[in-house]
């Protein structure tokens, strides 16, 4: 699934790019010009892997790309799905530094969340190896994120992807300030 109708990205590639290279230590400041599109977040864990860029149409619009990896046998990273969206019209620019807690309404928005079924053999009816995965928008209050016994640090812009087994009860996120200290708790289901 190597598209490139995305504007001189493939998701596949990009994706392993960024698993392999892990976020670029700085982005660009905005889309345009010589930057179609730029990598976002990156998060590996549970076998699985999400990742999120952002990317601009031919038009000017801005859209959120999350994809979700799960490795094969040889440890290349295979691309099972993804979700394309365009970005929230109150957002002019998705790269931008992020806002604070008051005026983005809390310490977190969920952007959505997707199950896709993971199995090597999917027309199997059993076993089904569910995940989960989708993008959180997080104020300039929060500095990292736990995950287990992950810490993932929280880029400048605010948007983190986050992939997991898909369970009943979810996954829990603590949300910690840029001291450590925790401020909550957000389930992702």
């Amino acid at each position: 699934m190597d598209r490139a109708e995305y504007l001189g990205y493939t998701p596949v590639t990009e994706s392993r790019r960024l698993i392999a290279n892990g976020l670029p230590k700085e982005l660009p400041e905005t889309l345009g010009g010589r930057h179609r599109f730029s990598p976002l977040s990156l998060y590996v864990g549970h076998r699985l892997a999400a990742t999120a860029f952002a990317r601009l149409d031919g038009v000017g619009l801005f859209w959120l790309d999350v994809w979700l990896l799960s490795p094969k046998r040889g440890g290349r990273w295979s691309l099972r799905t993804g979700a394309t969206t365009a970005a929230d019209f109150a957002d002019e620019d998705v790269l931008r530094p992020r806002p604070a807690a008051s005026l983005l309404g809390g310490l977190a928005r969920p952007e959505g969340n997707v199950r896709h079924n993971v199995s090597p053999v999917p027309w199997l009816r059993r076993p089904r190896r569910w995940a989960a995965y989708g993008i959180v928008r997080l104020p300039a209050e929060v500095g990292a994120v736990r995950v287990g016994g992950r810490i993932v640090v929280v880029p400048e812009h605010g948007l983190q992807a986050f992939a997991w087994p898909a369970a009943r009860k979810g996954v829990e996120l603590d949300l910690l300030d840029h001291l450590g200290a925790r401020l909550s708790t957000l389930t992702l289901r």
